[in-house]
Formats: C-alpha cells, sequence, structure tokens
C-alpha cells in the first residue's frame, strides 16, 4: 500500500537522495578525520608563538649578587601578539625561589618535570587555555638553579585557523561530492529508463483496453511489472462485477416497473369495480415496493459517494439518534410498535466521533425500517446508546423480530440479499449500513437480541469528550487572564546605568546628554576616577558593585583588566570602522585620537625654536640647563596610568629614552599627577614646558590662552585612545553595549563638534582649536596598539624595577 501523502514524489530523487546521504554519512566520517588533522596543524602553528615566547622570556633570566633576576621582553609579548584575539598568562619560577613573577599558580603539565624541552598542554583557568612549560638551569653562587616559564593564551586564534582549515578541506571535498553526485544522477536515469516506457505504454493505452502488457522487463522491476499486469486483472474483475452490479440495479427497476405496469394494466381491464380495486391495492404495494427500491439505491449511491469525498467532521451521535426516532414516531406505519431510546449512561460530549451526520442518520433509518418491516405487527424496537470501553460509544439496535441465523449474518450484508422471503425488501438496507460503518472505521457486529430478534450493533471510536475539553478550557483562560493582567502593567522604567570613567567629567557631559536624549528610558551616573584608583577598583570589585561601562585612556590597564577575561563580548557592526590598532577581541574599543604633545609656555619659548625631533629636544634641554631648572613637567608615574603608558612607549621606541630621562633629571622636572595640572602651571609661567601632555587637552587650552602653545615632534607622536568595555557582571549590559555603539557612531559627530576631545573616525577631517590642522602632522602620529605587548610594562616585577629606576633617576619633586 503506498503511504498517504498529498503530494507526489520523485523516484530518482529518492535514490539521489540516498546516494547524497550515503555522500553525507562519508564526508561526516572525513570531517571527523579533516576536524582533527585541523586541530593539531593549528596547535603545531600557535605552539611555535608560545615556544618563541618561552625562550625570549629565558634569555632574559639571568643571576646577579642579589639573586635571580628577570627582566621581560617586550618582544616577547609582542611574538604572543600575533595571535591578536587570545588572552595570555605567564609566569617565572625557580625550583629554589618560588615565584619571581607573573601569575601565580597557573596549572603544571601532568608531567611536572622541569626541562629544557618545551612541554604544550592545555588546561582552564576561566576559558580554555593552551601552555608551554620550558625550562633552564642558571649558575649562582650557592650553585645550578633551575628556572622555568610557563606562558598560556586562550584558544580562540587556534580555534579560528582550525575552522578555516577545517572549511577549506570540506569546500573541496564538496565540491567533489557534488560533481559525484552529476555522475550518479545520469546513471540513475539510465537505470531508471525501463520504468519511464512503461510508463509511456500506459499513458498511451486506449482507457478500454484491459489486456495484459506483453515485454520482458529487466529483473529488478519484473515484479512491477506482474504488479501491473495483476492490477489490470483485478479491475477488470472489478469491471465486470459492477456491470453486473448495474445490470442487477436495472433487472431490479425493470422487474419492479413491469410488475407495477402489469397490475395497472389488469386494473384497466377489470371486468368489475371489486377486481378493479383489488388490482389497484396490488399496484399500490408494487409501487409502494418500487419506490423504497429507488430510495434504497439513491441511498447506497448517497452513502458511497459520501464516503470517498472525505466529509466526516465531529459529531455528536445522541442528536442524530434522537432527531431520526422523532421523524420515524411520525410516520403511520409505526402504529402499533414500541420505540424506546436508552442513552442515559452516555455524559455530554461523550457521545462525540468523527463522521458523517446524514451517513449515519440513514443507516440507523435503515436499521429501523428493517425491523419494523421484518418484526410482527407489535413489535418492539429498542434504541441504545452506551460507552463501549474508554475510547468507543456503541449505537444498539435490537428488534422482537425473528432475527437472523448466524449462518446467513455474513452474507445478508450483501447487496441485493434478502434473508427473509415473506417479507422480502430490495436487499440493500444492512449493505448501506455496512457501507457506513466501513466509511466511518467502525465495527459492525450482528447477534441475537433480548427479545430473540435481530440485534445490530455499531461500534464507533470516541473523541475527545466535551468534559475534557472544558477541563483544558478551564485550564487555558486563566493563564491567558492572568497574562493580558500583567501585560498592560508592564510599563517601562528608567533605568540608570554606571559608568565609571578616568576622563574629567566636563568633556563627557555632552556625550552623556546626548544619549540620554537619544534614549529617554535611560539615565546615566557618570563616576570620576584617577587611572590607577579606577584599576584597582575594576580589580577587587565585587559581581553586584561592577559598573556597566569602564572608559580609561591608560590603555595598558584596560588590556590588563580585558586579559583578566572581565570584558564582556559585544556585537557591534560599528567597531568594524575602527583602526586595527584601536580594537582588541570584540571586548575593548577606542573611541577618541589622543596624541602626546608637548605645550609650552609662548612668553618663555618662542613659538617655533623647540627642535622636532626626540635627539634633538634632549640636546635642547642639556643646553638650556640653567634656563629650564624645574620649569618641565612630567607626570608622577605611581599616579598617573597615561604618564606611564606614554613613558614606557617610549622606552620601546629606543634608547632616546634614557637619554631624555637623563637629561629631565639634571633640570630636576617636577612631577604632576594628571594633564590639567601642568597645563595650568605652564600657563601661570611656573613651567616652560610639559611633556607628552594630552593633546585633546592642550589643544582646548591653547585655543583659549594665548599664553599657551602646542608642539609636535616631526619623527613621532605617540597617540593612545581612551577605551571602554562592558564589563562581564555588568548589570545593564544591553544598554551598556547602545551606549559603546552610540559612542562609535552618533558619539563621534558630537566628539567633533560638541566636545574638546578628537573623535578617531576619522581624526585628520576635525578641525581642532581652530588654529591647528592635525592632517599637517599624520605622517608622525605612533598609535600604541591595544594587545598583549601591553602587558609588558605591567608585570610587576618589571614595573617596580622601572619604577625604582625612575624615582632614583628623577627625585626631586612638584
Amino acid at each position: 500500500m503506498w503511504p498517504k501523502t498529498d503530494r507526489t514524489y520523485s523516484l530518482q530523487r529518492r535514490l539521489l537522495a540516498s546516494m547524497a546521504l550515503g555522500f553525507v554519512a562519508l564526508l561526516l566520517i572525513i570531517s571527523v578525520l579533516l576536524w582533527s588533522y585541523a586541530r593539531d596543524a593549528s596547535n603545531r602553528t600557535y605552539d611555535l608563538l608560545l615556544a618563541g615566547a618561552a625562550l625570549a622570556v629565558l634569555d632574559r633570566v639571568s643571576s646577579g649578587p642579589s639573586g635571580i633576576s628577570v627582566d621581560l621582553p617586550y618582544s616577547a609579548m609582542e611574538i604572543l601578539a600575533l595571535a591578536p584575539q587570545d588572552r595570555i598568562a605567564y609566569r617565572v619560577f625557580s625550583d629554589r625561589d618560588g615565584e619571581l613573577t607573573g601569575t601565580p599558580g597557573l596549572p603544571a603539565p601532568r608531567d611536572a618535570t622541569l626541562g629544557s624541552v618545551p612541554v604544550f598542554y592545555d588546561a582552564y583557568l576561566d576559558a580554555p587555555f593552551r601552555f608551554v612549560q620550558q625550562g633552564r638551569q642558571l649558575t649562582t653562587p650557592t650553585g645550578r638553579v633551575w628556572v622555568g616559564v610557563q606562558i598560556g593564551q586562550t584558544r580562540a586564534g587556534r580555534a579560528a585557523q582550525q575552522r578555516a582549515l577545517f572549511l577549506s578541506g570540506m569546500g573541496g571535498l564538496a565540491v567533489v561530492s557534488l560533481i559525484g553526485l552529476g555522475f550518479v544522477w545520469l546513471a540513475i536515469r539510465v537505470a531508471l529508463a525501463p520504468l519511464r516506457q512503461l510508463a509511456e505504454t500506459l499513458r498511451v493505452r486506449d482507457p478500454g483496453d484491459l489486456s495484459q502488457i506483453e515485454g520482458a522487463p529487466p529483473r529488478e522491476i519484473r515484479g512491477l511489472f506482474d504488479a501491473i499486469n495483476g492490477f489490470i486483472r483485478r479491475l477488470h474483475a472489478n469491471r465486470q462485477l459492477t456491470e453486473t452490479f448495474i445490470a442487477d440495479v436495472a433487472h431490479q427497476t425493470r422487474t419492479s416497473l413491469s410488475a407495477l405496469q402489469g397490475q395497472l394494466s389488469l386494473a384497466a381491464d377489470a371486468a368489475s369495480f371489486d377486481e378493479m380495486t383489488t388490482r389497484m391495492h396490488k399496484a399500490d404495494s408494487q409501487a409502494r415496493r418500487t419506490v423504497r427500491l429507488t430510495n434504497q439505491l439513491l441511498a447506497h449511491a448517497m452513502v458511497t459517494h459520501r464516503a470517498d469525498t472525505g466529509t466526516l467532521r465531529p459529531v455528536a451521535l445522541k442528536p442524530v439518534v434522537t432527531e431520526v426516532l422523532t421523524d420515524l414516531l411520525r410516520d403511520s406505519d409505526m402504529r402499533g410498535i414500541t420505540l424506546t431510546l436508552s442513552a442515559d449512561d452516555i455524559a455530554a460530549g461523550e457521545d462525540l466521533v468523527r463522521g458523517d451526520a446524514i451517513s449515519l442518520r440513514e443507516a440507523l433509518s435503515n436499521l429501523l425500517e428493517n425491523a419494523r418491516r421484518h418484526g410482527p405487527a407489535d413489535n418492539t424496537i429498542d434504541v441504545t446508546l452506551e460507552p463501549g470501553g474508554t475510547d468507543t460509544v456503541s449505537l444498539i439496535v435490537e428488534d422482537a423480530g425473528p432475527g437472523i441465523a448466524p449462518a446467513d449474518r455474513a452474507r445478508a450484508t450483501e447487496r441485493f440479499t434478502s434473508i427473509s422471503r415473506t417479507t422480502a425488501g430490495s436487499g440493500l438496507g444492512l449493505s448501506i449500513v455496512r457501507a457506513v460503518a466501513e466509511s466511518h472505521d467502525a465495527r459492525l457486529m450482528l447477534g441475537t437480541s433480548a427479545r430473540g430478534g435481530l440485534r445490530v450493533e455499531l461500534q464507533f471510536k470516541r473523541l475527545l469528550s466535551q468534559a475534557a475539553g472544558r477541563a483544558v478550557t478551564a485550564l487555558i483562560v486563566p493563564v491567558v487572564a492572568l497574562l493580558l493582567t500583567i501585560a498592560p502593567g508592564a510599563a517601562q522604567a528608567m533605568t540608570q546605568i554606571t559608568i565609571a570613567s578616568a576622563t574629567d567629567t566636563d568633556v563627557m557631559t555632552a556625550l552623556i546628554d546626548r544619549f540620554e536624549t537619544l534614549n529617554p528610558d535611560v539615565a546615566i551616573a557618570y563616576r570620576e576616577y584617577q587611572t590607577v584608583d579606577l584599576h584597582r577598583l575594576i580589580l577587587n570589585a565585587a559581581p553586584e558593585d561592577m559598573p556597566d561601562v569602564v572608559i580609561s585612556p591608560a590603555m595598558d590597564m584596560q588590556v590588563d583588566l580585558v586579559n583578566r577575561g572581565l570584558a564582556l563580548p559585544l556585537a557591534i557592526p560599528e567597531a568594524l570602522r575602527l583602526p586595527d590598532w584601536a580594537v582588541w577581541r570584540s571586548e575593548l574599543f577606542g573611541f577618541t585620537f589622543e596624541p602626546a604633545v608637548i605645550i609650552y609656555n609662548t612668553d618663555l619659548i618662542a613659538p617655533g625654536t623647540l627642535p622636532q625631533e626626540h635627539r634633538e629636544l634632549t640636546n635642547y634641554i642639556r643646553s638650556n640647563e640653567v634656563r629650564l631648572n624645574r620649569r618641565i613637567g612630567i607626570y608622577d608615574l605611581r599616579r598617573s596610568g597615561i604618564g606611564y603608558l606614554f613613558a614606557t612607549q617610549d622606552v620601546v621606541q629606543g634608547l632616546q629614552a634614557s637619554r631624555m630621562t637623563e637629561v629631565l633629571a639634571r633640570a630636576n622636572v617636577r612631577r604632576f599627577c594628571c594633564t590639567f595640572e601642568m597645563i595650568a602651571a605652564t600657563a601661570r609661567g611656573d613651567l616652560a614646558l610639559s611633556m607628552n601632555a594630552i593633546g585633546s587637552y592642550a589643544l582646548a587650552a591653547a585655543a583659549k590662552d594665548p599664553r599657551l602653545g602646542v608642539h609636535f615632534m616631526s619623527d613621532y607622536n605617540l597617540v593612545m585612545a581612551r577605551t571602554a568595555f562592558v564589563p562581564r557582571d555588568a548589570p545593564h549590559a544591553d544598554i551598556a553595549e547602545r551606549f559603546i555603539a552610540f559612542l562609535l557612531t552618533e558619539g563621534q559627530r558630537v566628539l567633533s563638534t560638541e566636545s574638546d576631545l578628537i573623535p578617531i573616525l576619522p581624526y585628520a577631517d576635525v578641525p581642532v582649536g581652530g588654529h591647528i590642522d592635525l592632517r599637517d602632522f599624520a605622517g608622525s602620529f605612533l598609535p600604541i596598539k591595544l594587545g598583549p605587548g601591553l602587558l609588558t610594562y605591567l608585570d610587576a616585577r618589571k614595573k617596580a624595577e622601572f619604577l625604582e629606576t625612575w624615582d632614583t633617576s628623577v627625585s626631586f619633586g612638584p
């Protein structure tokens, strides 16, 4: 039997789909192997970065009188920065002194023996990490000591390369598979050509031709060939049966009409009135039989038609039965017959079946008519409607007539079969009932009633009762009502987000006001900190005290917080417009352009007289040491994160930084916490010049005060960006993400027109201060790149040594 479906399908497509599934299964097996290969290949590639960084660190480990020292090389972090999306962790230790620097307590490999051969292993911190451990022996005054380094990075870069290798390999396999499937399709079409020939033979055959199909088909479709011929034979037999049925119907109708015509003819030829009356009564009886036969034939045709047209709907049996019995009681032929209905055991809704009300009424009418016709004049007909179990309901009709012998019950439901010759009818009554039962997927059972007559039971499958429906409705309605009650009250309330920032409130006010205007349901609480204090606050904040957004110009400290896994990855399409140096890991975003400049007092230093290169500037300060004594301002590196960032980045640029530190110390420089203090001291004339001032602040001040000038170097000018991120535990991360997206879109326009800060997109097209065009210095700008390299001088040991050297060199206070 073919599966029931409203859609046809293609055997060719099914075969192709089966072959495709085979290809897919094969590709899955290959994909597992390819995925493993891609993982190993990416590990080998990125393990080289870890090994190179480990060797670079070990090369800077030395032993001296004060013990083992570690000078963390900038190159090691830059090597790791070749995987720009990965966070890093490192640790340097010895078997004698323990921890030397880095993150304590990093997981060790299973084989913890420290040796000169690098050991690679996977471990989990707050995310999956890949580590290398390698050591070297040092000769110290107390003997040989093993020093080891552990360096780890997250697996984002490896995973990306693994996916790229895997997808490229699978892409090639997919192309080959598609070509293979094309050849399979051609092979299937050739193999199925005999089926198309068979279809064409049947298509052009005359409808009346039911002869067998001749031919020698392939073995694979021989069964189909024989089945079609078998179906043709059955169809031929069925047509013969149909022709026989039509002939029987014609014969029955013709015989009945002929008998009626004969009685009428005899009545017309009657010699007396009494004889004519007798003939007319017989003609009337024959007319009734003819009408009944016609009605039964029409009913049988109607029931068969409605079964074929799919008219079944949910129907309650009790109203149908009541309606039929009510109509029957009005019939004069029912006089003297007792008719009863028992339906007390059926609760409301328990009589629901899937059926056709018209066909059900016809079946019940035929059962009642048969009971009346075959029973005695004082017949009793009992109609019962009762549950037959948990999922069925039965309609039972019983009478006090002669009944049907068990041996005759099977053929009693056949067409034109009448068991009793004395009360013979059309022989279609029970045949109609059987057709209705079959179309309703019901059981028809014949038996003997309690009164000795015929018992007919129709057992239907019951649908969900009304009581159960009411129970479901009773559960659903309160829930819907509750939702409708809650929904109107879910009005939006004002949401307050917190921004912790190391940027002056005055220059951020325009941005905050504009964001609140665009988002009237959001209020911003802005909290200002120094860069060092802000870094310490975020490191030590409990999850419930974490702000929603963190903003700071100290790029190295921001990278450190993100590298510790404290930032939330954001999906901000606007970040794609940022330069590569101003975004890291989709977590840290730069939004301003801040060159480091020299600001000077125009009364003390004539404009245009400052040197253009850092080497010449060193000579200039040395030559004017007396005049500039205690009149040069720099950042206090212990209090200013941005000052420490600029100072360490100057060191990265070359040896010129150490010479500058030397001449600044000889000139007894003064140290300040922030740019505003240096600008104010320079404007008063307390200072002749200030080094590495934040460009946006300096340019804005110089535009308002003619005593101030701003000087750019020609060899390089460091550029930092104020950066922002959303903490992983931010209470309102969605609104915080919206704020950072605002900083990179509408916020850039606000920065260019309503703030002293310089937007990062694009900085060159923004006039600043009205008297300096940044495009004139575009070739000298050296942006500080966000990434692991900035962690070099945040190493605790390296930072302590750097600051100690700085304090020793620059010993004077403000």
